[in-house]
């Protein structure tokens, strides 16, 4: 086995669902313009006398016991957010970053694993020169999508995955409760106009985590032959190199994109700049740009481009899918642009608020153990 040192650093808001969502007055309180987390066990046993129900029979929340005096109480909060949700109505909500049991955030391998998966697909479809796409190579089963193509790409079934050779752990950066993570609002935001706005707790940019990269060579060896992948370890070798040819070709689209946002919004024009300085990037063989987590979209997550070849398929999968709400699929003609919507981060208030950075870029670096 070959083990490197992986280290990996936030170029944009992050945000990797922990399965939750907390609830104002639950879960957290808002105070100064930050969002504080509350530790619920700590509350209940010191507010335990104020715990009673009013004449309807309805407790009391537990961020409605704490007073001011309380802020200064730390022992009542796991942490304190800065910046708050978007809502701050009694029903606001917002959406967890994933951490450990002592609250610091940290990133799944598998989730690192899945970006360079989907860049070692794209860039090896034209190698293995697939048939033209059938609506069967698809699948019916939403969950299990595009199943028979990985198959053929990777192996029939997970003992024989070439991914198998490919082990990415856990990373880990912050030491403190809550470090590196805010409170932001991010919206879907379409050529025209941005919706359904979401509260997300999300890493702030610039923070390092760092975890290991393993390649299992003896998954190669002549007697491993069985599993059917060893002609393919090229793919391993080049492993950095595929995901820049992949990133590098969702930039140019996502500079497009961003570009031609209608009417020309300042925030709109940030985030194109965002997306040509990555352009302009130079990387070792051993580094990688790549989006993860929360808003990285169906380009980063699927065979891409490969699945628009043949439009009048394509834009039966978008159907049968129900992938371009946000576009007012019915509407749509078989090539037109998809994705017609991009999430991204917003600030400001309302009709007033601005898109200021995409979501869910990082860099990532290997080097010898």
């Amino acid at each position: 086995m070959t083990t490197y040192k992986l280290k990996l650093r936030t170029l944009s808001p992050v945000h990797i669902g922990s399965g939750d969502e907390w609830r104002l007055g639950f879960d957290f309180i808002l105070a100064n313009n930050q969002t504080w987390i509350l530790d619920a066990d700590a509350v209940l046993e010191a507010k335990e006398p104020a715990i009673k129900p009013d004449k309807n029979g309805r407790y009391p929340l537990l961020g409605s016991l704490l007073t001011a005096a309380d802020l200064q109480n730390t022992a009542f909060f796991r942490y304190v957010l800065r910046g708050q949700p978007p809502s701050q109505k009694a029903d606001a909500r917002l959406k967890p970053f994933i951490k450990d049991p002592f609250d610091r955030p940290y990133i799944p391998g598998s989730s690192l694993k899945g970006a360079l998966r989907t860049a070692l697909a794209w860039t090896a479809w034209n190698e293995l020169r697939l048939p033209p796409l059938r609506r069967d190579d698809i699948g019916r089963n939403r969950n299990w999508a595009g199943k028979p193509l990985e198959n053929k790409i990777f192996g029939r079934d997970p003992n024989h995955d070439l991914l198998r050779a490919l082990q990415v752990s856990d990373l880990f950066g912050p030491q403190k409760a809550g470090e590196g993570l805010a409170a932001i609002k991010a919206q879907v935001l379409t050529q025209k106009a941005a919706q359904s706005p979401v509260g997300l707790e999300a890493l702030l940019s610039d923070v390092e985590f760092h975890g290991s990269l393993t390649i299992d060579e003896t998954l190669f060896t002549p007697m491993a032959a069985r599993l059917g992948f060893a002609e393919r370890k090229k793919w391993l070798d080049e492993l950095f190199l595929r995901a820049q040819k992949h990133t590098q070709a969702r930039l140019r689209q996502l500079a497009a994109w961003f570009d031609h946002v209608r009417p020309p919004a300042p925030g709109a024009q940030k985030v194109a700049a965002f997306y040509h300085q990555l352009l302009q990037v130079q990387l070792t063989p051993r580094q990688a740009l790549l989006q993860i987590g929360w808003g990285s979209g169906w380009d980063g997550k699927t065979f891409w481009t490969h699945l628009q070849k043949d439009k009048q398929l394509f834009e039966g999968l978008v159907r049968d899918f129900r992938m371009d709400i946000a576009g007012k699929r019915r509407n749509r003609k078989p090539g037109d642009p998809f994705p017609s919507s991009r999430r991204v981060v917003m600030s400001g208030q309302k009709d007033g608020a601005q898109p200021i950075a995409p979501l869910g870029w990082v860099l990532v670096e290997i080097t010898d153990q």
